[in-house]
């Protein structure tokens, strides 16, 4: 008995000691499988990141020289020289950039749909070196960089027709990106030097490292230390006392920076993100509440719009006591300019976003008619107002935008009832050409014209300080008015010259004048004041 029991434990034991050896056995077994598994996606890493970078170090040699000429020709171009001639040059580089990022990155040539977009910009360029209101000048950038944008997000998507929503959303999607991306020229560039790096220059790379960050680092310490010891500030001082770096130096690295940064960060988003893909739009079937809040916004835009043509059109009913028409007109007029902007908007916005049914088809009519009436009277309340004042150039801007919008309400009660008809198109057209007509107008001339002529006439309200303010393209309009009345070139008890504030405000013309800052209202002004 004794010797079963014994034999027993011995046997018990040595499976206890089997199991326990098999045990560790497979989990080293385990254990080599995570050590490889983890060296296998260390690997692969290791290979995507590798692969990455030569990509990266791919586009920087495809967009850094192009990006860098680019910033060139925009520093040269429009450096403390934003109303020359050089814009059209700049423009010119700047289609010519896309182009190239377009046969590059998708080897092929601009879509013929898109070259509507280089020429408007072009248009534009020319009409910056016409005049000399800055106003139109700075909105003329602002089109060209909007024009730019279009182009270019355009040319790198699909050839699938594009609507107003597709521009705005990528427009926005494309600046943000741009934005977002600022650090890719870095990047990039990093990636494409390290590739580039020989075993026999392996250290230039860190050496210029080393001076990049050494810069700044110096110059912030021994900041420090300049404001911290007079007698080592003084030391400092006298060393560099002979060195005498330009003035324009700054801002012209600025501006090199700014535009290949920029370029550079624009194009790469724009050109090497992921593929556009067709966004779907949800139409919103459930229009219920949306019709009943457009059918009390519609009965209440009647009321008003009946209000507006027995006051302001018809002239019949009485006004408040104490009241003016010319008060009635201003009051109210950028009310009713905003609501007339949101009904543009609301009116798009339901036609693209929800099903189309007669019931709201009929509302949004009305709704657009009434617009159509209120656009009306904003404009009406602006001329009577201007009638008893005086026209200024804000007032023009005012009435440019509300004939833009009665057309553009037109085009959309035509799309209302006719889908086939082209409203975004028509929609650009309305908006581009009226803007083209506005911006070669000179309208400071007419402003001036119309200004003086209500002096003549004894509106007490005409205002020499405002003319004086007026840019070059009032020029042959005053110099004619001055040499017709010479004894009225002061105001305000005979203290004020308003033709020498006149010339101060414009001594742009009396600059030199060269091919890169030739400016033909500058000029001109400048000969009729000669001549005078």
């Amino acid at each position: 008995m004794f010797h079963r029991m014994m034999k027993f434990n011995i046997l018990h034991g040595m499976k206890q000691e089997q199991d326990s050896l098999l045990e560790k056995e497979g989990s080293m077994k385990m254990d080599q499988n995570l050590t490889v598994s983890y060296e296998e996606q260390k690997a692969q890493w290791q290979e995507r990141k590798k692969q990455q970078q030569k990509e990266n170090a791919g586009i920087f040699k495809k967009l850094a020289p192009a990006s860098l000429i680019y910033a060139l020709i925009y520093t040269v171009c429009i450096y403390k020289n934003m109303t020359g001639a050089a814009v059209l040059l700049w423009v010119v580089a700047t289609i010519g950039y896309i182009c190239y990022i377009v046969k590059t990155v998708k080897e092929r040539k601009v879509f013929k749909t898109t070259i509507i977009f280089a020429v408007y910009m072009l248009i534009l360029a020319v009409s910056t070196f016409t005049t000399g209101n800055e106003w139109i000048i700075w909105m003329n950038y602002c089109w060209i960089f909007a024009f730019t944008v279009c182009f270019l997000i355009r040319n790198m998507a699909d050839e699938n027709e594009w609507n107003f929503w597709d521009y705005l959303c990528g427009g926005v999607n494309a600046v943000f990106g741009a934005i977002g991306s600022i650090a890719r020229p870095f990047g990039d560039g990093n990636d494409f030097a390290r590739l580039r790096e020989k075993k026999e220059n392996g250290k230039a790379r860190e050496i210029l490292i080393g001076i990049a960050v050494a810069i700044p680092v110096v110059l912030l310490i021994g900041g420090l230390l300049m404001s911290a010891d007079l007698v080592f500030s003084n030391m400092i001082a006298k060393v560099f006392e002979g060195i005498r770096i330009p003035a324009n130096l700054a801002g012209i690295c600025f501006m090199l920076c700014f535009g290949f940064i920029s370029s550079y960060c624009g194009v790469r988003y724009t050109a090497y993100r992921k593929d556009r893909q067709d966004r779907e739009v949800k139409i919103l079937t459930e229009t219920t509440a949306m019709f009943t809040v457009s059918v009390l916004v519609a009965v209440l835009y009647v009321i008003f719009c009946g209000i507006q043509i027995i006051y302001l059109f018809g002239g019949g009913g009485e006004l408040p006591a104490g009241v003016t028409y010319a008060e009635y007109a201003r009051q109210g007029f950028f009310q009713l300019l905003v609501v007339c902007i949101l009904n543009l908007g609301a009116v798009l916005t339901m036609e693209h976003f929800f099903q189309r049914n007669r019931a709201v088809d009929a509302v949004l009519t009305v709704i657009s008619v009434c617009t159509i009436i209120m656009t009306a009277s904003s404009g009406w309340r602006m001329i009577l107002y201007i009638r008893a004042y005086q026209l200024t150039f804000l007032r023009v801007v005012v009435l440019v935008a509300l004939a833009v919008i009665t057309l553009l309400m037109a085009g959309t009660i035509c799309y209302i009832w006719n889908r086939r008809f082209p409203l975004f198109q028509y929609g650009m057209a309305v908006v581009c050409v009226s803007y083209v007509l506005f911006a070669f107008a000179h309208v400071d001339a007419g402003i001036a014209a119309y200004d003086l002529a209500q002096i003549e006439n004894g509106n007490t309200a005409g205002d020499y300080s405002y003319l004086s303010c007026l840019s070059t393209d009032a020029a042959p309009v005053i110099a004619e008015y001055l040499k017709e009345h010479p004894d009225k070139s002061y105001y305000g008890d005979g203290i004020y010259n308003w033709k020498w504030e006149y010339m101060q405000e414009n001594d742009r013309m009396n600059q030199p004048v060269t091919l890169r800052t030739f400016n033909l209202s500058y000029l001109r002004a400048k000969r009729i004041f000669s001549e005078k």
